[in-house]
This record gives C-alpha cells, sequence and structure tokens, in this order.
C-alpha cells in the first residue's frame, strides 16, 4: 500500500512535462518548405496622367469621326481565292493551269475594295487546311500593298 500511495502522491506533486519535439520537428520541416515555394509579389507602380472627363470628351469627338466598319474576308482554298467584301460581289478566282495563285486577279479585287471603301484598313484571311505557310505570308504582302495594313488570320 505505500507504494501506492507513494506513486499517487508523486503524481500530484509533478508537473506534467509536454514533449513538443514533435511539433518542433514539423515546424522545422515547414516553415523553410514554406518559405521555398513562397511566390513573393513584385508591386509594380505605373504613372498615369488621366484627362479629366471634359476634355476626354472633346478629344475623342475631336479624334475619332464616325466611320463604318468594314469587313473583308478572304479566303485561301486549295483551288484559288475568294473574297467578299460588303455590297461587292467578286467571282472566285481559280488557281491557274500551271496549278499557281491568280495574284493579278487578287490585286485587281483588293484594289476595287480599297476604293469602295477607303477608310477600310482590316482584312480577315482564312487559309484551308492545306495551305502552305508561304502561300499565306505571299497573300499578307499583297494586302498591304493594296492597303490594308490590319491582317488578321482566323482559322
Amino acid at each position: 500500500m505505500n507504494i501506492k500511495k507513494a506513486v499517487e502522491k508523486r503524481r500530484e506533486h509533478d508537473d506534467a512535462d509536454v514533449d513538443l519535439t514533435a511539433v518542433m520537428n514539423i515546424f522545422l520541416i515547414l516553415i523553410p518548405f514554406l518559405l521555398l515555394t513562397a511566390v513573393f509579389v513584385k508591386i509594380a507602380v505605373l504613372e498615369l496622367s488621366l484627362p479629366n472627363l471634359n476634355q476626354a470628351g472633346k478629344s475623342v469627338q475631336q479624334d475619332k469621326p464616325n466611320k463604318s466598319v468594314v469587313l473583308n474576308f478572304l479566303f485561301i482554298k486549295e483551288n484559288g481565292f475568294e473574297f467578299k467584301s460588303p455590297d461587292l460581289n467578286f467571282p472566285p478566282l481559280p488557281r491557274k493551269t500551271q496549278g499557281e495563285f491568280d495574284w493579278q486577279g487578287l490585286t485587281e479585287q483588293l484594289s476595287k475594295a480599297k476604293t469602295r471603301y477607303p477608310e477600310s484598313e482590316d482584312i480577315f484571311i482564312a487559309p484551308g487546311d492545306m495551305i502552305k505557310y508561304e502561300t499565306i505570308i505571299t497573300v499578307m504582302d499583297y494586302c498591304r500593298e493594296a492597303g490594308f495594313p490590319n491582317v488578321s488570320i482566323s482559322g
């Protein structure tokens, strides 16, 4: 019995020690891992000077007159070109007998569209699946020469 009483008294008087070894091991691994994987944000400051509302409204009205949007489409197919422009009906341009594209006919159609819509600068090119890259670049050059500097390629 004396042993039981001694153990009970000892438990009452002893302070309970908390084992922090496992927690310290976790933090020892977790903190360097978080620091290595953290993304540090770089803050950039952009200095902008915007006009006030009265000035902005006047400059927009003076700079941009009302102009209509003209959509010009040029389809490059294996058998030739097909150019579509509003209010203009162009016949398809088939390939020549040697397999060459009709570059002269394309130039004429582009120039007619440009004279009809001189403010138009956009053209959308839609090449076929088997059209060579070199042909697409040549068509883009012809479009720029005809006065369509904004060339977009559609899939």
